[in-house]
């Protein structure tokens, strides 16, 4: 496809770089950044390699740069930021330096981070990109393409129809199946609620989604999470996409734990994900960190803000600092643990 647009990656990450993989395929080109010296280096040596399910590989050239290097750079048109959640702070002085002064950023992280990259550049320059999306860094200029459907939902912070978003959803038509949305924030909350509980009870219980989503009393955990997640979005006047083509109100309801309609389209999303890999078990198993802060924990934050109890979130996050300490190992036996948690009266 003919791109004229100028484009950066800012983490070049299993996320940024098989981006910047689908991209090359299609002949448009992306600087690449990144805070890790080796891969940077080996990636403007050797190119970037994009291993495929079935042992294939190719591989293409790339511009790389460090995070703090002092070369001369061009501007960019946009700029796609694919840092870890709590590595935004860090990059966002990079960003407003790339960045043209009509240019945009877009979001493609986990978590909530639009408000404050809107901070940084303004939210009239501020996009979100929700995915659905796997890979794996296996080492210096090394990722993996994961199995699965690769779904990617675009937005505008301030919300509605623009040329730039529909130019940004047709670019990522690259990448997969790639569709706007016209209620970012809404559609970020949707996302949120599963990276809370798919991502966390994967972590915390070591079984694959397929499993988890199987068992009646997981799937009542993650409608107990789900209500304390979604109800605090609509506490802050967000009206959440609905979940698995579940309106919130279902999931909010205060018989939804016996809810049949939640259960079955929990069972079925664990069928679709299987044994797929989320990115807070890649994140812990690499780096013995997860963002959990940003997922969970701004849950937390955010229900305070409005006045709301999440007991259940609240444990989740403990529990996940308990791994994080090596104070706890993943087991089944946490799916118990979390329901015998009081609900919030």
């Amino acid at each position: 496809m003919k791109n004229e647009k100028s484009i950066a990656i800012v983490g070049a990450g299993a996320i940024g770089c098989r981006i910047a993989a689908l991209f090359a395929q299609k002949d448009i080109a992306t600087t690449l950044f990144d805070g890790w010296h080796a891969h940077v280096e080996a990636l403007r040596r050797d190119g970037l390699v994009l291993e495929l399910p079935n042992g294939e590989r190719s591989t293409c050239a790339v511009e790389a740069f460090d995070y703090d290097t002092t070369a001369q750079l061009a501007r960019f048109d946009i700029v796609l930021l694919a840092v870890r959640s709590d590595d935004t702070a860090r990059v966002l002085p990079l960003v407003q330096r790339l960045l043209k002064d009509d240019g945009c950023v877009v979001s493609v992280q986990n978590g909530v981070n639009e408000d404050a990259i809107a901070e940084a550049v303004g939210a009239h320059r501020t996009l979100g990109c929700s995915l659905v999306f796997g890979a794996k860094l296996l080492g210096p200029a090394h990722v993996l393409e994961l199995p699965g459907a690769d779904v990617l939902r675009t937005g505008e912070l301030v919300g509605g129809k623009s040329a730039r978003l529909d130019e940004i959803v047709a670019l990522f038509g690259a990448c997969g199946t790639s569709t706007p949305t016209y209620n970012l924030v809404g559609y970020r909350w949707m996302k949120l609620m599963l990276n809370a509980t798919g991502n966390t009870l994967l972590l915390l219980s070591g079984l694959t989604a397929q499993q988890l989503h199987a068992r009646e009393d997981a799937r009542r955990v993650i409608i107990r999470l789900a209500r304390e997640v979604l109800g605090t979005a609509v506490a802050l006047g967000i009206e959440p996409e609905p979940v698995l083509d579940v309106p919130t109100a279902v999931w909010t309801a205060p018989d939804a734990e016996s809810s049949e309609q939640l259960h079955r389209a929990l069972q079925a999303h664990g069928d679709g994900l299987g044994a797929r890999r989320l990115s807070m078990v890649a994140d812990f198993e690499a780096r013995g960190r997860t963002e959990v802060d940003h997922i969970n924990g701004y849950v937390v934050r955010k229900a305070r803000q409005a006045g709301r109890a999440v007991p259940l979130n609240e444990k989740v996050v403990a529990m996940v600092k308990e791994m994080e300490a090596r104070s706890r190992r993943p087991g089944a036996e946490a799916i118990a643990e979390l329901e015998a948690v009081p609900a919030a009266s």
